[in-house]
């Protein structure tokens, strides 16, 4: 039975293999799916920044923001709405995104409607599965991530990330 808020705490490999290859400047960032905290603390920890954290579960949802808190998200939103947050993200202003992503995100047609709105810079395919639903046993579930530099980039970079050493 899924979690009725989707909160999957994101592997810690999976958040160190992102912040290690995000390669953004100027990161003031916004983690409005913070869940246990442990990505905001990795991305402050990582780029030295003070970072934005809210949750659903401490009475902010995203969806009802109007404006973007900070111009930066890194996060790994609900699978369930992510459709409905990467359209929300930009309309709300902001500029750059780097969103964990189930690996078929784009491989059907309301992802391929959806990225001709919102192109990404990158899209990143992961060499390594983790037990993202602590079901115990073998991974079940590919993982990959999507970077947006701006609200929508001309041509999408294809990567394959190895977990990190």
């Amino acid at each position: 039975m899924r979690h009725p808020t989707d909160f999957y705490p994101t592997p810690h490999s999976i958040i160190a293999s992102l912040l290690h290859n995000l390669n953004w400047e100027n990161i003031n960032a916004w983690e409005p799916c913070a869940g246990d905290g442990r990505f905001a603390n990795a991305i402050q920890q990582c780029y030295n920044v003070n970072v934005l954290s809210h949750d659903i579960n401490n009475g902010y949802d995203f969806f009802e923001w109007e404006v973007a808190r900070r111009p930066d998200i890194i996060t790994n939103p609900p699978f369930k709405c992510i459709r409905q947050f990467i359209d929300h993200a930009f309309h709300i202003g902001v500029r750059r995104m780097a969103l964990i992503c189930p690996e078929r995100l784009w491989a059907c047609q309301k992802g391929y409607e959806q990225k001709q709105r919102h192109n990404p810079s990158r899209f990143i395919n992961l060499t390594w599965r983790e037990d993202y639903l602590n079901k115990g046993g073998s991974p079940d579930r590919a993982l990959a991530i999507s970077i947006w530099d701006r609200p929508h980039s001309v041509h999408t970079s294809y990567e394959v990330w190895d977990r990190p050493g």
